[in-house]
């Protein structure tokens, strides 16, 4: 079996003992029947009924869901459990040349409740299986939540964002403290743990102010985009922002009531 991505130590553990207990589950089950080969096959289901189960002896399928090929299963894999049993699941296609031999469902099922050491099989083989897709979900998911964050450091009257540029990152301000400046007059104060330079990130527009830092600084720059999949994935991060840019407003707006005084 091939998941996507990075391949990660637990995945690899888990589908080789799975394509073990495979070995020991078939152990003394007849397949002297020969292989059939299919190509180019968008629903192998569509081909044969759905109390059959599969064994890739050459080739591969793959587990597929609006065309996108999400899960590979190459020679020893035992496949079709899902639709066996009428259970809702994504297609299995054959994009290119695959071997398989069929299985009848209630045979397999038979053979595996005749003997107890098979039933053990069975069910390691069941939770190394649920096993292996939590850690793949896991793994997708902290890749597509986890934003690709740099930090670095400022020192007093470095620019931070300068008036003008093209938004690329959203900030945050780990510690110390800067000034925001718009067309040379100072109109705010930046604070640790404050997020600054997302507005521009939102509306598509340049940046409309600069931020300097006043103190030493400490500063995580998240990339524009890994911040929208932040947001989108951690509710609690957008009410920090929009908590911050509220203050930020209310501060603004009590600095030009000061000036019209």
């Amino acid at each position: 079996m091939y998941l996507p991505g990075k391949p990660h130590d637990a995945i690899e553990i888990l589908s080789a003992r799975m394509q073990q207990l495979t070995k020991g589950l078939l152990e003394g089950f007849p397949m002297d029947q020969e292989p059939l080969s299919l190509e180019g096959i968008d629903d192998i289901y569509q081909h044969f009924d759905k109390d059959k189960i599969f064994l890739i002896t050459d080739g591969m399928l793959h587990l597929s869901h609006n065309g996108e090929n999400i899960v590979s299963f190459d020679e020893g894999d035992l496949i079709g459990f899902a639709q066996a049993f009428d259970l809702p699941f994504p297609v299995l296609r054959a994009d290119e040349f695959v071997e398989v031999k069929l299985i009848d469902r209630d045979d397999f099922l038979r053979h595996i409740y005749s003997d107890k050491r098979r039933q053990h099989y069975w069910s390691h083989y069941l939770l190394c299986q649920n096993a292996m897709m939590m850690n793949h979900v896991a793994q997708l998911t902290q890749e597509q939540t986890r934003p690709a964050a740099g930090f670095q450091n400022c020192q007093p009257g470095e620019v931070i964002i300068k008036e003008g540029d093209e938004a690329e990152h959203v900030y945050t301000i780990i510690s110390g403290e800067a000034d925001v400046f718009a067309d040379g007059v100072k109109v705010g104060e930046i604070g640790a743990d404050e997020v600054f330079g997302a507005m521009a990130v939102f509306t598509g527009e340049k940046r409309s102010a600069t931020v300097q830092a006043r103190t030493p600084c400490t500063i995580m720059a998240v990339p524009q985009a890994d911040f929208v999949h932040l947001i989108e994935a951690q509710p609690k991060a957008a009410v920090n922002l929009i908590d911050n840019l509220a203050r930020r407003i209310v501060a603004m707006n009590q600095q030009l009531i000061d000036q019209q005084k």
